[in-house]
C-alpha cells in the first residue's frame, strides 16, 4: 500500500520548503540536495564525497551519450546536473518550483562555465512545458515523494522521452508496509518535509507500465544511501561538537528535519530505479 503523506503538498508548498532549508543543508551534503552512496567507501569517509558518488551511480544509470538532451526534474541547486553534463558532453536542461534554488543554479552553472549546455527554468513536472520526445533522457532525483499524483507525472515524463531514452529515478520507497500507529507517528515528518507520497518497491514496475515505460533496473540500496548519510552526519557532527562544544545553530537546523527519523524506521527505504521507453516496433 502506497503511503500517502501530508495532504496538502502542492507545487507552491514544496517551492517555499526549498526557499526556506536551502541554506540550513547546502554545507552538509556539498550542494547536492540528496543522500549520498556509501557501497565500498570506509567509515569516517566525509558525507559530501559519497553525496558525489550518488550522483556518479545516477549519472551511470542513464547512460547519455555527448550531444544528448537530459531533463533533471527537481533540480535542487544544480550540482547535480553539472557534473552530468560535465562528465558526458550532453545538454541538461533542470526545472525547479523553488525560486531561491533557481538562482543559485544559474549562478553556479555561470561559475562553472556550462551556461551554454546547462539551464534552469521554473516549471511544475505535473505540467511540463515541453514537447513530446525532445529528451534522451530524465531523471527524478528525490523529487518524486514530492508529488501527489505520481502516475500523472511519470505518464508526462514518458511522453517528453524519446523513444529508447531512460528515467532514472533516486527516492524514498516502502519495503514494508507500516502501520497505522507508525503513519500516525510519522505524520509531522511528512508535513516538515512535504511528502506526498511514497511507494513500495515492488510497485514500479506497475507503475511504470502504467506510463508506458519498462523496468529495466531496480536497486535497494537503503544501507548504503538513506542509513549511510544519517551516520555520516551524526558522526561528522559528534566530531564537530567534541572540538567546538555545540552546533551552530543553523546546522543543527539543518539536520533534525525529520528525514533523521525516516533513517531509523525500517520499514522505509532508498531505492535506484531505472526505466526505459520502448522504441517502436518495426512494421508495427
Amino acid at each position: 500500500m502506497t503511503i500517502r503523506g501530508h495532504r496538502d503538498v502542492t507545487a507552491e508548498a514544496v517551492g517555499a520548503y526549498y526557499d526556506q532549508i536551502t541554506e540550513f543543508i547546502d554545507g552538509d551534503l556539498g550542494g547536492s540536495f540528496h543522500v549520498g552512496y556509501w557501497a565500498g567507501l570506509p567509515y569516517g569517509t566525509p558525507v559530501q564525497e559519497a553525496a558525489q558518488r550518488m550522483t556518479a551511480l545516477m549519472i551511470d544509470k542513464l547512460a547519455v551519450r555527448p550531444g544528448q538532451r537530459v531533463l533533471d526534474v527537481g533540480c535542487g541547486t544544480g550540482r547535480p546536473a553539472l557534473e552530468l553534463a560535465r562528465s558526458t558532453g550532453a545538454e541538461v536542461v533542470g526545472v525547479n518550483v523553488s525560486r531561491r534554488q533557481l538562482d543559485l543554479a544559474e549562478r553556479n552553472a555561470a561559475e562553472a562555465g556550462l551556461t551554454e549546455r546547462v539551464r534552469f527554468e521554473f516549471a511544475d513536472a505535473t505540467d511540463l512545458p515541453y514537447p513530446a520526445e525532445s529528451f534522451d533522457g530524465v531523471w527524478l532525483f528525490e523529487s518524486l515523494f514530492h508529488m501527489p499524483d505520481q502516475a500523472k507525472v511519470l505518464r508526462q515524463l514518458a511522453e517528453v522521452l524519446r523513444p529508447g531514452g531512460r528515467l532514472v529515478i533516486a527516492d524514498l520507497v516502502q519495503l514494508v508496509p507500516l502501520t497505522e500507529e507508525q503513519n500516525q507517528e510519522l505524520r509531522e515528518t511528512w508535513a516538515l518535509n512535504s511528502i506526498a507520497a511514497i511507494h513500495p518497491l515492488v510497485s514500479y514496475p506497475a507503475l511504470l507500465a502504467e506510463s508506458g515505460l519498462e523496468l529495466v533496473e531496480s536497486l535497494d540500496i537503503t544501507e548504503d544511501s538513506l542509513r549511510g548519510t544519517f551516520r555520516g552526519l551524526q558522526a561528522e557532527h559528534d566530531a564537530y561538537v567534541a572540538a567546538n562544544g555545540e552546533l551552530p545553530e543553523e546546522a543543527d537546523a539543518g539536520v533534525d528535519n525529520g528525514w533523521a527519523k525516516l533513517a531509523v524506521t525500517p520499514e522505509i527505504g532508498y531505492a535506484v530505479v531505472v526505466a526505459g521507453k520502448p522504441s517502436p516496433t518495426v512494421g508495427g
